[in-house]
């Protein structure tokens, strides 16, 4: 990958965009200055992407990846482990609008019924699924979900759920039910929930245990056998968090490293380049691996 370097212009840094909302979803609009590989990223709820320019390739770990091309989406259901690619062909930027649905939204009765009458019995449904053609009905409720999760939009949030779920009766037209992967027990998943949208605290040992309910040599023993340390966790948890920030929003990285724990930008960006294998600056189209 990583094969132009092109330095987005000011508009597109200023059409970044992330909100979040509880209970109905998130919205983001995401913008990269360059094609580069994300390998091992959590997606927490089911998500709805729609490619505006590049490529986008996403594998998963169980079962085929997809690739979508522009004007072409992506369905991924919640809870699992993927990998992403996002590529710039014609040597401009990388751009998407992804909409992540809360779990609480998977509940709906209506809905409930609905997908009962989609889905196969026995079959399951796929991680991620690509749609090759993304209906003007599907884009237009996408769009108008997306809105409704602003801020500034004004809209209650009873208003923002229902334009949420008129997107996923939208892909219910088209067979695919939204779920998550069945949820994991283990520690690690555990500890992830505790810290997300906490990433700033000082997590020790001793308070992740006590929040858990665990001893601290339980929780260190747990987490090793699940191939995983607690520091591990923090970083990735901080990282990935940084990452959606980088895409999503036109904070300084400066103010992205505090936001996610690190008083140090230099300190950050180390951090970040170890995990990702490129730096902070990179997602933006500013720096060119050596």
């Amino acid at each position: 990958m990583n094969e132009r370097i092109v330095t987005p212009p000011d508009a597109s840094a200023l059409a970044r965009e992330l909100n979040v909302r509880p209970g109905v979803g998130v919205a983001a609009h995401i913008l990269q200055g360059r094609g580069l590989e994300i390998l091992r990223v959590r997606v927490e709820y089911p998500t709805l992407i729609l490619v505006d320019r590049g490529i986008k390739a996403v594998k998963v770990e169980r079962g085929s990846g997809v690739r979508a091309f522009r004007g072409q989406g992506i369905v991924i259901a919640g809870n699992q482990t993927v990998d992403f690619t996002n590529s710039v062909p014609d040597g401009s930027h990388y751009e998407a609008r992804w909409l992540l649905f809360d779990p609480a939204l998977l509940d709906d009765a209506y809905y409930l019924a609905r997908a009962g009458q989609v889905e196969l019995p026995g079959r399951a449904s796929a991680a991620a699924r690509l749609l090759s053609h993304v209906p003007q009905g599907l884009a237009g409720a996408f769009e108008n979900a997306r809105q409704a999760l602003a801020p500034a939009a004004g809209i209650p949030d009873a208003i923002a759920r229902q334009r949420a779920l008129e997107v996923m009766h939208w892909l219910l037209e088209d067979g695919i039910v939204l779920r998550s992967s069945p949820a994991n027990p283990s520690v690690s998943v555990k500890v992830r929930a505790l810290i997300a949208g906490r990433l700033e605290g000082a997590w020790t040992a001793d308070r992740v245990a006590s929040e858990l309910a665990l001893s601290e040599a339980t929780l260190l023993r747990r987490l090793a056998a699940e191939n995983t340390s607690l520091t591990e966790l923090l970083v990735d948890a901080r990282m990935s968090t940084a990452l959606t920030l980088l895409q999503a929003t036109a904070q300084p990285v400066s103010d992205i490293a505090l936001s996610v724990g690190y008083e140090s930008p230099s300190r950050f960006a180390v951090r970040f380049r170890q995990r990702f294998g490129f730096a902070p600056t990179a997602v933006r189209g500013h720096e060119r691996d050596h």
